[in-house]
């Protein structure tokens, strides 16, 4: 288990709090962070060898004072590669299992269909996650807010488009997946996660998605996050073909340097921003 907290982190004022959950391949993480100074104050990482992601977070709850307590709001940022995205002019929550079947061809038994709204691009994204990760989360937190890592992407890309007036291209990277979303003339081309086993890989994908939605690589901003710094070999070679990338990995909140130092919460910075997606 890793910790780090801030000298002013008090467990008892929770209710003052914010708490951000994420499921990881071997484990989860949180945050506690401070509602109305808006900067993180707890983190902490959970990993057991031989014990599944909800094994090991059910376990946790009479364990881990800090989830056992209740707070102002809780998040949970839902990583699956379940989802998609429709206009909110056609949406409809009294048909959003419906909704989901026929837009994934899925099978909506044994999952939780939930919803986001990104009122940048008026549109809504669908994501599910498996009920009895749901229930877990539920029965701890009735009033868990769920939001898909994309939502988050596609609206600070269309923040950023509305700010420069530019073409935006964002692109999230995680260890064996990236996220591209396009925003072009203020509105959203595509929102969607690919494959990334290697650079050849990325290329193929990225640029073949610019190429079909015309995208200039001269006259467009790039904006790269998530696991990738400025000198790593994907944005090495991204650089080949398009111009003026820039790598973003800060989260909008301050950090203190105890979490600034800290290579694990670098890699988890998309956490610490969930608050600010409502």
């Amino acid at each position: 288990m890793i910790e780090i907290a801030e000298s002013s982190f008090d467990p008892a004022n929770s209710p003052n709090h914010t708490l951000s959950i994420r499921f990881l391949p071997d484990g989860f993480c949180f945050v506690v962070a401070s509602l109305s100074e808006r900067r993180p104050l707890y983190f902490c990482r959970i990993a057991e060898e031989g014990k599944s992601v909800v094994q090991q977070f059910s376990e946790q709850f009479n364990k881990l004072d800090s989830l056992r307590r209740k707070y102002s709001e809780v998040y949970f940022l839902n990583d699956t590669s379940a989802y998609t995205l429709m206009p909110s002019s056609i949406f409809d929550e009294a048909d959003m299992m419906a909704y989901w079947k026929f837009c994934t061809n899925g099978n909506p038994e044994g999952v939780r269909v939930l919803r986001n709204q990104l009122d940048f691009c008026d549109a809504v994204l669908l994501h599910s996650i498996p009920k009895v990760i749901a229930d877990r989360l539920s029965e701890r937190f009735p009033s868990v807010k769920y939001v898909h890592r994309q939502s988050l992407l596609v609206s600070k890309m269309m923040v950023q488009n509305k700010k420069s007036g530019e073409d935006t291209v964002g692109v999230f990277v995680g260890e064996d997946f990236f996220d591209l979303v396009v925003v072009k003339d203020g509105v959203l081309q595509i929102a969607n996660s690919f494959s990334n086993n290697n650079n050849e890989e990325f290329l193929y994908f990225s640029l073949n998605v610019l190429d079909q939605l015309k995208i200039d690589p001269y006259k467009t901003h790039f904006v790269m996050c998530g696991e990738v710094r400025e000198k790593s070999s994907i944005v090495t070679s991204f650089s080949k073909y398009v111009h003026n990338i820039s790598v973003d990995n800060k989260p909008s909140v301050e950090l203190g340097k105890l979490f600034t130092k800290s290579e694990v919460c670098t890699q988890q910075n998309i956490l610490f921003d969930l608050p600010k997606c409502e």
